[in-house]
């Protein structure tokens, strides 16, 4: 049996709290000092630093997202990165919008230090997040 990388685990482990509602678990999967970059146009975009941070940040996203899901398509890491490909879905009153994603991340001592949130459709997340 091949092993997989730590990293990827504890990737998955990520998503698994995520998907259960377990922010305790999720939030302390990040270093303290992590940095969270959100691009684009909308009112969330930034650098955001440290873990009050990152948790202030998710819950605006998850108010502008809506009911929020995901599909994971891979988890890929090595010793200092990861990439998580996967589908997200986003739906309020009556409207959905999808798109795939990325998510760029840098290790640090078993935990996330800094990652990227990349929707491959840009416009069409800045939109979303606008047009609550």
């Amino acid at each position: 049996m091949i092993a997989t990388h730590p990293n990827v685990e504890m990737l998955r482990h990520l998503d698994e709290a995520m998907a259960k509602g377990d922010m305790e678990t999720y939030f302390g999967l990040h270093t303290d000092d992590v940095v969270i970059h959100v691009g684009g146009t909308s009112r969330l975009r930034g650098d955001y630093h440290g873990n009050a941070e990152l948790q202030a940040v998710f819950g605006r996203f998850m108010e502008a997202a809506g009911e929020y899901s995901f599909e994971t398509h891979a988890y890929l890491a090595d010793d200092e990165h990861g990439v998580v490909m996967q589908r997200g879905t986003m739906q309020r009153d009556g409207r959905t919008f999808s798109t795939d994603e990325l998510f760029v991340i840098h290790f640090r001592d078993g935990r996330i230090s800094e990652m990227w949130y990349v929707p491959l459709d840009q416009a069409g997340v800045d939109a979303w997040f606008e047009n609550r």
